[in-house]
């Protein structure tokens, strides 16, 4: 049996300890109009699918297909067989025997540091006092659903309702075919020719092969190259036989070319000409009209259309 407290004795529990009182609220939250219409629908189906009936079912052979492989997969099957032959074939005392070594790598400074911060950070947590700690009050929130969610449920209501009423008398009987396509004719012949080639190069006779003789040369300069190097030869051994006494000093002398006299005027005439065009009043411009001339043929355009229409 449980014991009732004074509610003087429980004021006097959470003054003391700094509690606040709370009003404990029961929910029975009701399940909505959509989630009824779905069990309603659930067990609508569940009831037709137990009283559907057995002997309305028709009887079906199942046909199995063989499918050839590609000449690829027969290629990487075939590897995969001499691999495994190989490995199955192998001598094991051909291997060379190894020793091991075992390392044990001490750790570096920067994770030393690392690993005392976290002891010191966990000692300041055992060691924290209790007393310091203050009292949080957990707030209870119910997150409603968005617009966006809402309206996926209801399309997925709409669209079970309409999987759970459809008639069945609509659907249309439909008969499946199974193929088994065989490969073309270019197909079947390009594989003989594959399957030809591979066996006659596992069944070729090394004896019928001929021995060769490799014949090294070693082509020689044309004449007029022997006579370019011997130059360049003969010009190096200068240049590094040279006796430098033999030079003579030189005095490099600086010039400053003035331009002519001509080039000095023609640029004076320019810049006064650029400072009166710059300096030019706009309102000395006096108008003027331009008149429209027509010009008239000469002498030999007119002689020259009389002989064109004589023609």
């Amino acid at each position: 049996m449980a014991t009732k407290v004074a509610p003087e004795l429980l004021k006097d529990v959470c003054a003391e300890h700094n509690l606040t009182h709370v009003k404990t609220e029961e929910k029975n939250p009701l399940p909505s109009a959509e989630v009824l219409l779905e069990e309603k629908n659930r067990e609508r189906h569940l009831n037709n699918i137990s009283e559907f009936l057995r002997t309305e079912l028709r009887p079906t052979e199942p046909l199995e297909k063989v499918v050839l492989p590609d000449i690829i997969t027969i290629a990487q099957e075939k590897t995969e067989e001499e691999l495994k032959s190989g490995i199955e074939q192998f001598d094991k005392d051909q291997l060379r025997p190894q020793k091991t070594e075992e390392k044990n790598p001490l750790p570096d400074k920067d994770d030393i540091v690392k690993e005392k911060q976290e002891q010191e950070v966990k000692k300041e947590i055992v060691s924290f006092p209790r007393s310091k700690l203050r009292r949080a009050n957990t707030e209870e929130k119910i997150s409603l659903p968005s617009s966006e969610a809402i309206q996926q449920e209801k399309r997925e209501v709409n669209i079970r309702k309409s999987l759970t009423e459809f008639e069945k008398g609509n659907l249309k009987h439909v008969k499946t075919e199974e193929k088994n396509p065989l490969p073309d004719a270019t197909v079947i012949g390009l594989e003989k020719k594959e399957k030809e080639f591979r066996l006659s190069i596992h069944e070729f006779d090394k004896a019928q092969l001929a021995p060769i003789e490799t014949q090294e040369k070693n082509p020689l300069p044309p004449q007029e190259v022997i006579g370019q190097e011997k130059k360049e030869v003969e010009l190096r051994s200068e240049i590094s036989d040279f006796d430098k006494s033999k030079l003579s000093h030189a005095d490099t002398q600086e010039k400053n070319p003035l331009p002519p006299a001509e080039a000095i005027q023609m640029e004076k005439k320019i810049e006064q000409h650029i400072k009166g065009i710059e300096n030019f009043k706009k309102d000395d411009l006096k108008h003027a009209e331009t008149q429209i001339r027509e010009r008239l043929p000469s002498k030999e355009d007119i002689a020259l259309e009389k002989a064109s229409g004589d023609k």
